[in-house]
């Protein structure tokens, strides 16, 4: 049962969904929610299969990636009370490759970055003075390279995502099908990305996202196909990513059944970060120490759905909410800030194959 219209939300949060645009309430949501978590959908803007979404962090403006064939992004502008808004308010762009499954803005606003899981491919495209999009194509495509074949290991490159460090000056892109992660050096100001560093995991780990702690002194890489997370120390001087330990994200690594891990969010004191388990469908809750050096799965709760393919701390670090893809709903929970711990909030809100999940206010 969804909830009644929220008069003057607190928050907003922009969820991407895989669903085509002709499918029964498929698009780009604009959902409103208040501190208890109650949730409803306030607008829908269809569009095909717009996986991922990110906010531009200077202007009100959200990019998003269209996961087709020939990719596609997307710029749109915010309203502060009634969110994305469109089609008219849109400047599209095509995104260089196959099937792009994330998005990301450099901190000054000045190009956005995209993953594609398709064929590899990782694509630079500039921004205009009015935060859209300001190129047809991008003016950067770089095509990741695929490994010879061993045993079961993925051989072809799966670019998923794309993270500019926090100070601008590197991006790092996790390719799945090749267990690395690319580091690139980036001047907005004066050039394209340059190849800066590769790092390679052990086979099989599929890096899919990351995040850095708020120390910027490690990264935390979450990895798909082992359902693990490695810790790297990261040199924000150097642009030096340094893989130092590995942790589960399940509480029975030895279990039978199949799961895969898809998201990965840390509070914004850095002492807890969250992951989703897709077959356990489940969340983990993990305690970070020494400036995210340290670690450790304290517990999971269910996800409330099926197949969580992404969560997202609201700003004031209050809530959380949950995409499921697979159950096509949005569930949330309100989380104790001393504990980490998390408790379902409210009623789930129903969305068509729910991908991701972006705060834009509150």
């Amino acid at each position: 049962m969804n909830h009644p219209p929220i008069p003057s939300p607190d928050g907003l949060l922009v969820i991407g969904s895989a669903a085509p645009a002709d499918a029964p309430g498929a698009g780009l949501c604009t959902v409103g929610y208040d501190g208890t978590g109650a949730m409803s959908l306030l607008r829908t803007l269809p569009l095909d299969h717009p996986s991922y979404a990110a906010v531009d962090p200077t202007r009100a403006v959200v990019h998003a990636v269209l996961e087709q064939a020939v990719g596609r992004v997307v710029s749109l502008r915010v309203d502060s009370g009634a969110g994305v808004q469109g089609p008219r308010a849109a400047a599209a762009a095509a995104s260089g490759g196959a099937g792009p499954c994330h998005i990301a803005v450099h901190p000054s606003g000045s190009h956005v970055f995209a993953a594609h899981y398709g064929d590899g491919v990782l694509s630079v495209l500039p921004v205009g003075a009015d935060g859209t999009v300001a190129a047809a194509e991008p003016v950067q495509i770089i095509r990741h390279p695929g490994r010879e074949a061993s045993g079961d290991l993925l051989t072809d490159p799966h670019a998923h995502m794309a993270a500019p460090s926090p100070d601008g000056r590197f991006l790092l892109c996790t390719d799945l099908g090749t267990d690395r992660v690319y580091v690139y050096a980036f001047d907005p100001d004066n050039g394209p990305l340059s190849a800066h560093r590769t790092v390679q995991l052990p086979p099989g780990r599929g890096p899919r996202h990351l995040v850095f702690h708020p120390s910027v002194r490690y990264a935390h890489v979450l990895n798909e196909l082992s359902s693990t997370l490695t810790v790297c120390a990261w040199d924000a001087l150097s642009g030096h990513l340094e893989p130092v330990a590995e942790v589960e994200t399940r509480q029975d690594p030895g279990a039978s059944s199949a799961n895969s891990a898809a998201a990965v969010r840390l509070s914004g004191d850095g002492r807890f970060l969250y992951t989703t388990n897709r077959g356990d469908d489940a969340i983990s809750i993990h305690a970070v120490r020494d400036d995210g050096a340290s670690v450790e799965l304290l517990t999971t709760v269910p996800c409330g759905g099926t197949w969580p393919r992404d969560i997202a701390l609201t700003p004031d670090g209050r809530l959380l909410f949950c995409a499921n893809q697979r159950s096509d709903s949005v569930t949330a929970f309100h989380r104790d800030p001393s504990t980490g711990h998390l408790s379902p909030a409210g009623e789930p809100l129903a969305i068509a194959e729910p991908t991701s999940v972006l705060p834009i206010g509150g």
